[in-house]
């Protein structure tokens, strides 16, 4: 799962606090499909990355003419 947001908070074991977030979800046959979440708290054991989005190149990008296979679950 991809998620986008403003970091609010985090705690030592990498809990996240997202605010204005979304989920961005990849198909092979459709474009992305955002799904909005709003304030989500995301379990430290699920963070793969976590890094800074350059806003301005985001906003150029066309999402309903990207194609992926959906991401698969993290394997413990």
């Amino acid at each position: 799962m991809v998620f986008q947001g403003t970091l609010k908070g985090f705690d030592q074991t990498i809990n996240l606090i997202l605010d204005e977030s979304h989920e961005r979800v990849y198909s092979t046959n459709q474009g992305v499909e955002q799904v909005v979440l709003g304030l989500h708290i995301i379990r430290g054991d699920n963070v793969a990355i976590v890094g800074e989005l350059d806003e301005n190149l985001d906003s150029r990008l066309d999402l309903s003419s990207i194609r992926a296979d959906p991401l698969n679950h993290v394997v413990h």
